[in-house]
């Protein structure tokens, strides 16, 4: 049986002055999750205007605003602002 995920796209915006790839690099070498969540990140991310636009999976049970969102929130020296755009239930 496979195990059920859950896919969220995001909007991260960058201080300024911050690179927004060196900073998607640390976010996926900051934010890990809980074991049992099995996040993955995308392995790039698409740069607009500045801003970081990528996408992650992660277990469907898991908290993904807490061991996700919360975190690069908490990055507050480096991230102005980020945002869910989309999430689903991947079947």
């Amino acid at each position: 049986m496979s195990e059920e995920r859950r896919v969220v796209n995001i909007v991260v915006k960058p201080c300024a002055g911050v690179d927004p790839e060196t900073l998607y690099k640390k976010i996926k070498e900051t934010v890990t999750g809980e074991e049992e969540s099995k996040l993955k990140w995308d392995e790039s991310c698409k740069v607009t205007d500045g801003k970081i636009y990528t996408s992650f999976t992660i277990a469907l049970a898991a908290d993904f605003d807490e061991e996700v969102m919360e975190i690069i929130e908490m990055m507050e020296e480096e991230v102005e602002s980020q945002q869910v755009t989309f999430q689903s239930a991947m079947e």
